[in-house]
Formats: C-alpha cells, sequence, structure tokens
C-alpha cells in the first residue's frame, strides 16, 4: 500500500480520496473548507493542515480544485506541493485547467525532479461516487504508469491521449458538447412545461428518441423525475453554473485562435454566464432551467 496526497476535498474530491481509502492507501488531504474537512474524516482520510504535510514520502499527489488558478497555486511556489514531494514522485491533476496551464505545470515538475500528468475527469459527482469516470490522461508515459494503480480505482475509462496538455484538450471539447446539451436540454424542457407536457412522460419519450443526450438523462433538470439529478435535489451544486461556463470559455477562446466556428458553444457560455451573474453561479448548472422561466413547486432550495 501507498501513502498519498489529496488536495480538494470537495464535492468530488471527497469520493474520489474515499476510494484509494477503501483500497487500503494512506490518503493524507487538504482543503480550506472544515465542511470538507470533515467529510474526508469520515471517510477516514488523514486531513493535515498544510501541502507539506500532506505531500511528504508520498508515491503520489492528486489535486481536484475549481480551477488552474488553485491548482498553479497548491503545486508551484515554495510553499507548493512540488517543492516538498518526493524525487520521481507524479502529482496527476483531475481538475479542468486548460491546456496551457498543464503545459506549464509539467514543465514546472520536471525541473522539480517530480512527474506531473494532467488527467481530467467526466461522470460529474455520480462518477465519482460509483468510481466509474472517464479520464483523459495527458503525460509522459512513465507519470501516466506510475499513478496507474490509483487511477483505476476511480475510473473505469482511462485513455492515454498524449503528452501533457493533451488532457486537457480531450476535456474542453468534451465539455463544451455537454454545455451545449445542457443548455438545450434545459430549453426544451421548459417549453415542454409551457406546453403543459407531463415531465415525466417528456422525458421517457425523449429518452426513446432522436432527442436523447447523457446530460438530459442523468441530469434532468426538472425536479422529481430522474432522483439522483441535482434538479431533484433543491438545484445543490454537482457541477456548478460557475465551471461549466468557464468550461465553455475555454472552449470559445480556443476556437478563436484556431479559427474554429464555436457559435453553439459561445450562445451556451452566454446562458450560463447570465445565469451566474443573476446570482445563481454556485448552484447546479441544471438551475438554467430556472433561469429560463422553469415553474418549479415547491420553490428549489437556495
Amino acid at each position: 500500500m501507498s501513502n498519498v496526497a489529496w488536495i480538494g476535498l470537495g464535492h468530488m474530491g471527497v469520493p474520489m480520496s474515499k476510494h484509494l481509502v477503501d483500497a487500503g492507501h494512506t490518503v493524507r488531504g487538504v482543503d480550506i473548507e472544515e465542511g470538507a474537512r470533515a467529510r474526508a474524516r469520515e471517510n477516514g482520510v488523514e486531513v493535515v493542515d498544510s501541502i507539506g504535510d500532506a505531500v511528504r514520502d508520498v508515491d503520489a499527489v492528486f489535486t481536484m480544485l475549481p480551477t488552474g488558478k488553485e491548482v498553479t497555486a497548491v503545486l508551484t511556489g515554495p510553499d507548493g506541493a512540488f517543492a516538498h514531494m518526493p524525487e520521481g514522485a507524479v502529482a496527476a491533476d483531475f481538475s479542468t485547467t486548460g491546456i496551457e496551464t498543464a503545459e506549464t505545470l509539467s514543465e514546472q515538475a520536471r525541473e522539480q525532479g517530480v512527474g506531473f500528468v494532467d488527467a481530467p475527469v467526466s461522470g460529474g459527482v455520480q462518477g465519482a461516487e460509483k468510481g466509474d469516470l472517464a479520464l483523459m490522461l495527458g503525460g509522459e508515459v512513465d507519470h501516466v504508469l506510475a499513478v496507474e494503480r490509483f487511477t483505476k480505482l476511480v475510473g473505469n475509462y482511462i485513455v492515454h491521449v498524449g503528452p501533457s496538455g493533451r488532457g486537457q484538450a480531450m476535456k474542453v471539447v468534451n465539455n463544451a458538447m455537454m454545455g451545449v446539451a445542457m443548455a438545450v436540454s434545459c430549453e426544451a424542457s421548459v417549453l415542454a412545461q409551457r406546453l403543459g407536457l407531463d415531465p415525466q412522460v417528456f422525458y421517457d419519450m425523449v429518452l426513446r428518441s432522436s432527442g436523447d443526450n447523457w446530460a438530459f438523462r442523468n441530469w434532468f433538470p426538472l425536479p422529481g423525475v430522474v432522483p439522483t439529478s441535482p434538479a431533484s435535489h433543491g438545484y445543490e451544486a454537482g457541477f456548478m453554473v460557475d465551471l461549466v461556463a468557464k468550461d465553455l470559455r475555454l472552449a470559445v477562446e480556443l476556437g478563436t485562435e484556431l479559427d474554429v466556428t464555436m457559435a453553439t458553444s459561445k450562445t451556451a457560455f452566454e446562458l450560463f454566464r447570465r445565469t451566474s451573474e443573476a446570482g445563481a453561479g454556485k448552484r447546479d448548472l441544471t438551475s438554467l432551467a430556472l433561469e429560463l422561466g422553469a415553474q418549479v413547486d415547491p420553490p428549489a432550495a437556495g
């Protein structure tokens, strides 16, 4: 069994780190939120106060944080993980940070004598809880293989897509499609509601028709139909509006850079951006349906 560090014990980090604990590994965790720290402790994570304490004598360091800014802050600099990890240890970042951030972190890790893999995931909180996420790995083959025994505990479809940054490239195009699918699923669900269609009947028919998509099927945006959808739990965040807006912004910016028309992604980005500016940035992305006029009874929490 191994010693590992886990930095970022949020909605995804807590269940993902639990799989490593359950497999017999010693997991030392760090998070700034006491609620997250408490949930991790309940799962058997040894919560510590500093990154230096977390990464001493580890074989691997895992990060799961909101943006590249936070990932860069915890991995680099004199107090960051790279500076305190044992030589030859590997850091794998499960966050969505963008291609340039991943490439820069890989170079900084190399300068410190440690490895780095960008390893963004897809599958949401449900996938994190079940351990069946899809993982998109970018980095050197040796580094990917060094963390394989851990990544297999949190994902059931794991692909090494190329050098550093390619994992992030795969994630940005995937999440562009997911964000667009969620936006149109919210629009269509509100339209169906206004037309007087029963939400359950509407959902069941779409699942058997050409409108079916992963976001609609798993995250149906009206409450009371899909028990595991955030919409059925007061739109409490599994995947925040702010995060899908960030991912869509990355896709739109890359499209501009590479001269690719991203018209639907840009429209979806604007919808989620406006939802965030309306004060719902920390709610689940399914709450876009509320911004579009969904009638919810009883009123959604928050």
